[in-house]
């Protein structure tokens, strides 16, 4: 069997002070990798599990701190896919609940921006791959469960 590359998917969902909703951080890709939007994304290293993956990539990409996480959530979501180094991909999703916004710091080896957008802007064309919008999508129904 192929050895596939692990990768964790994660929405960052902060509760926004003015409007009392939750917003998604999105991060743009350098140039490098196609300017384009997507979630925190990243490989899982060593023996690293997904969560803790994606955990340890949320912190890189974003300088995400963790005295301010509420809650992870599992959200129950994998894809299998090939990248653009024609490597299969495993990938898990999560969602990562913040008390509050923060102030960002992205990694210019990666990220060239990022963005904070309501629950309400999540819609075709936000992000460059269907499954970081499905991610969203599911992300946006739990909290809408909590009766956010």
């Amino acid at each position: 069997m192929d050895q596939k590359t692990k990768k964790a998917q994660v929405i960052l969902a902060a509760i926004d002070k003015d409007s009392q909703d939750f917003n998604f951080l999105l991060l743009q890709t350098n140039e490098r990798r196609g300017k384009f939007w997507q979630n925190v994304t990243g490989k899982i290293e060593g023996r690293e599990t997904f969560e803790e993956g994606g955990l340890r990539e949320a912190i890189e990409e974003t300088q995400l701190k963790i005295e301010s996480i509420i809650d992870i959530v599992d959200l129950g979501l994998t894809y299998q896919f090939t990248d653009q180094r024609e490597r299969k991909v495993h990938e898990k999703c999560f969602l990562i609940v913040l008390e509050h916004k923060w102030d960002v710091v992205i990694d210019p080896k990666e990220h060239i921006g990022f963005k904070w957008i309501s629950q309400n802007d999540v819609q075709e064309g936000i992000v460059k791959f269907r499954s970081n919008l499905e991610t969203l999508e599911k992300a946006k129904l739990i909290l809408r469960h909590w009766g956010v």
